[in-house]
């Protein structure tokens, strides 16, 4: 039995003969506790995540990914796929299982004449971002140039063009994917159009992706870029004046507005770093110069702190999501979505950021609407919703329990006045609540992703995620 020390004490026992036939069979690395990668590896974006697999695949195609799998099912072991380990959950990494890691599996190809993009599942928002913006394109992503594009796709997608462009699921027009079986399937309009729309919003749970294809857009590489921060004690003006501009504004202007603090990044003076504040961050995914006048409201509620809007390129607004919520921080962030802003939110919104146990701790509005859910139907739950809050609780050190306290206890208070379901993304980090966020995230749609689950992944082998279970007939 092939053995390996590390704080685990002595993990999976797994017959040497089989690891010996798993190395030979792949193009790419396996990588054990006793490799010199095997630390960088295992690690993840949440600082909370400390998990120790007992085999990392490192993949580079369709062929090992198939093996990883078959060698998990053969070995018992739980089974995790490490994307661009940016998950709220930190579901990339398993102790004691099998990781099959993507991060070698980085092709990108555009076709600028068409408009579309090939993408590998190893890459983040930023890779895609410089390839397809030298073409003045671009498919909607997460917010923050580090998020993992398989991650973020099959979970939504909610990133700075959401309005004009919809989510990544909106523009998601096929996928390759390897099955629990080993089967390498493409999901498209045309191909397994059940799995094509369970893929989109469901998450990992039928197969890992090998392949991207998207729909590109003509955005930038210049866009309106808004960045205001005000006064804490303007909350009120700047939450009534941000609802009402955004109930008419067009749908090429997207904002997010972060109740909380000054962030300390490299183009903020050092004075505010910190300072109590409430921001509206935003994209105008047309004409930049229109799109100063559009957003001119936002940036006069009162005298800023700072106000560094201006015509920018739609890279640095990734990099901007990338600083906020830099590699290794601890974070808790939930979410809920609603139908409408109304007193009794921006009361719990004002109040609760107020009773933040930290300082680096905020609560956000993200205006929806516009494009979203206008593409192919999706098992994307929430498309129908107006807004989305997520409450992030966001700090240095591990020893403050008050951050999860807070953050369940804002996300009630949200529930109570209206607010429903959740985003993948933002599920917090506790493994044992899992299974109890799988109702809100995919709400009306679980019982058809039963029955996908059921013909795709009926042991559930895919399961260290929100999981949806497959039921015995």
């Amino acid at each position: 039995m092939s053995k390996y020390n590390h704080p685990l004490g002595t993990i999976a026992k797994i017959e040497e003969q089989d690891i010996n036939e798993l190395n030979e069979n792949l193009r790419g690395d396996l990588i054990l506790p006793d490799h010199e990668d095997y630390e960088d590896t295992r690690n993840v974006w949440n600082g909370l995540v400390n998990k120790y697999p007992a085999v990392i695949v490192r993949a580079k195609g369709g062929v090992d990914v198939a093996y990883a799998v078959e060698f998990a099912r053969n070995n018992d072991l739980e089974l995790a796929i490490r994307g661009g380990s940016h998950h709220q959950t930190g579901s990339a990494m398993v102790d004691n299982g099998l990781v099959v890691d993507l991060e070698a599996m980085d092709d990108i190809n555009i076709d600028p004449e068409a408009q579309i993009a090939r993408v590998g599942p190893g890459n983040r928002a930023e890779d895609v971002l410089a390839e397809t913006q030298e073409y003045g394109l671009a498919t909607p992503t997460g917010s923050a140039g580090d998020v993992g594009i398989s991650g973020q796709t099959l979970g939504g997608g909610i990133g700075w063009i959401r309005r004009k462009h919809g989510l990544s699921v909106d523009a998601l027009r096929s996928v390759e994917l390897v099955t629990a079986d080993g089967e390498l399937l493409k999901a498209s309009p045309d191909h397994n159009e059940d799995l094509y729309w369970a893929v989109r919003g469901g998450g990992g749970n039928f197969g890992i992706v090998t392949n991207f294809e998207f729909d590109l857009y003509e955005v930038g590489p210049i866009v309106g870029g808004l960045g205001v921060f005000y006064p804490a004690e303007h909350v009120d003006e700047v939450l009534k004046t941000h609802r009402e501009e955004i109930e008419d504004a067009p749908k090429e202007l997207t904002t997010v507005l972060v109740n909380g603090h000054v962030p300390a990044l490299p183009a903020i003076p050092n004075e505010i770093h910190g300072k109590d504040a409430i921001a509206i961050l935003g994209c105008y995914a047309g004409d930049p110069g229109k799109g100063m006048e559009i957003i001119d409201p936002l940036r006069n509620v009162a005298e800023p702190i700072i106000d560094m809007s201006e015509p920018m390129p739609y890279e640095v607004l990734h990099d901007l999501g990338t600083q906020l919520y830099p590699w290794g921080r601890n974070y808790v962030h939930r979410s809920v979505f609603l139908d409408e802003l109304n007193e009794a939110v921006h009361s719990i919104i004002r109040d609760q950021t107020n009773a933040a146990p930290g300082p680096m701790d905020a609560i956000a509005i993200w205006p929806m609407g516009g494009s979203v859910g206008q593409g192919e139907p999706s098992a994307f739950a929430w498309d129908d919703k107006q807004y989305m809050i997520t409450i992030e609780a966001n700090w240095e050190h591990y020893d403050n329990d008050g951050e999860f306290g807070w953050v369940r206890e804002t996300e009630r208070m949200l529930r109570d006045v209206g607010g429903e379901g959740a985003y993948a993304g933002f599920t917090g980090v506790e493994e044992q609540d899992w299974e109890c966020w799988a109702d809100q995230v995919y709400a009306s749609n679980y019982d058809r992703l039963i029955e996908v689950k059921n013909e795709f992944d009926a042991a559930n082998a895919f399961h260290h995620n929100v999981n949806i279970e497959p039921v015995d007939d």
